[in-house]
């Protein structure tokens, strides 16, 4: 079979083992190991034990010093302190990208080691401060924390999957969403490998605007969301954002996507209690009515602040409006909490999120209204195509009025 495409993807039939082994010289036992190759081995196993003796004794006298046990057990046991947030003013307007940037600044002190970098778009993905505090890593500079991957996506998540199981260290990589192509496989290994790596992506839709549609992603979101084992987080203001984050480090047990936009978003002027146990959950009623909903609104991020504009139109509706972080961690509720947030059987439930509608209908529902882009975006600016793909309130009021309508026909 030597030469045959046939043997990349089989098992090679005993006789063509036997075979090989003649003509490599080998013995033709059914499992060969030289004598030579295990008292190799075996005869280093002394060494080792002592250097396992001598590593233990001295972690021993080090885990005496306070000071050095807090910092063996945040970064090898993974017992992280309870972070301190940064604060965000209330009635102001701010990118998400931009309060990650802020949060990071802020965890980053409180976390000796969490590292990582962008794909040489530090002033766009906000690691320049991260950066230009804690310097590049390199030969030279060993206690550098940031990453200079370059442009080089697919690299960069590699490393960050290597650095994460090697353990000590919590890696993050940041880009555009759009790019993210680039760095699926190793997105996908990420989630094989249950590795801690977070992923910073920025430009999470088509409000990018003027760079076009190569850099506008549309089904980037729920392409995410279809790797198993990933938490996709979309925070809809600058205090999600700081939550999203706390949740990201905490959880150990597998990687994280956080998107982020390149627009201003206003901050939720709710109270940041309700947020944060909002984040954790994954999803969370954000702002309800008296009695039962007619209208139950899911959002996430810059569509969830639309939302609450909507509602605020609809005078002859009763409006529930739940903001929609992370579907994964809301997923994983009890179906009964899950009901109390978005219930099945009372009112009509409606997504709106810049991108692809696919997905969205396992919490909306036969009746329900999905409000997405089923195309790729335009180059024109931000306030021109929110019109022009009808993201606008007066737009989604008038959907929901010519859906309600159909509903009632059926």
């Amino acid at each position: 079979m030597e030469g045959d495409h046939e043997t990349h993807g089989m098992p090679l039939p005993f006789e063509e083992i036997d075979e090989t082994k003649k003509k490599l010289g080998l013995p033709s036992e059914t499992f060969y190991l030289p004598d030579g190759v295990l008292d190799y081995f075996q005869t280093r196993f002394a060494t080792l034990i002592e250097a396992r003796k001598e590593w233990n004794d001295k972690l021993n006298i080090a885990l005496s010093n306070p000071s050095f046990k807090i910092f063996w057990n945040t970064t090898l046991n993974h017992q992280l302190p309870e972070l301190i947030y940064p604060d965000f003013d209330r009635g102001t307007s701010i990118a998400t990208r931009k309060a990650f940037g802020i949060t990071l600044d802020k965890f980053s002190e409180q976390l000796p080691h969490l590292v990582g970098g962008s794909a040489d778009l530090e002033p766009s993905n906000y690691t320049t401060n991260f950066a230009n505090r804690y310097g590049d890593f390199s030969q030279s500079n060993l206690s550098g924390r940031n990453l200079a991957f370059g442009v080089r996506e697919f690299p960069m998540s590699t490393i960050c999957n290597g650095i994460s199981l090697h353990g000590g260290l919590i890696p993050f990589g940041g880009t555009f969403l759009v790019f993210s192509d680039y760095s699926r496989p190793a997105i996908r290994l990420s989630a094989i490998q249950e590795t801690q790596v977070i992923y910073e992506f920025t430009h999470d839709s088509f409000y990018v605007g003027e760079d076009g549609p190569t850099h506008q992603p549309i089904e980037h979101i729920m392409s995410l969301r279809a790797i198993p084992n990933l938490n996709v987080y979309r925070p809809a203001d600058a205090n999600e954002t700081a939550v999203s984050m706390e949740c990201i480090l905490n959880d150990n047990s597998m990687p994280s996507v956080i998107l982020l936009s390149r627009q201003g978003l206003p901050q939720l002027d709710f109270d940041l209690t309700l947020i944060k146990n909002g984040v954790r959950s994954g999803g969370y009623i954000l702002d309800d009515c008296d009695g039962e909903p007619d209208l139950i609104f899911i959002a996430t991020g810059s569509e969830v602040s639309l939302c609450l504009n909507v509602k605020s139109g609809l005078k002859n509706f009763k409006s529930r409006v739940v903001s929609m972080p992370c579907l994964e961690r809301f997923f994983q509720l009890d179906k009964n909490e899950r009901e109390k947030i978005i219930p099945t059987k009372k009112g009509v439930r409606i997504s709106i999120e810049a991108g692809v509608t696919m997905g969205w209908e396992k919490l909306t529902g036969t009746d329900g209204l999905n409000i997405g882009i089923e195309h790729f975006g335009s180059s024109a600016p931000q306030k021109d195509l929110e019109k022009e793909f009808g993201f606008t309130t007066e737009n989604i009021k008038n959907l929901i009025s010519e859906h309600i309508q159909k509903v009632k026909l059926r």
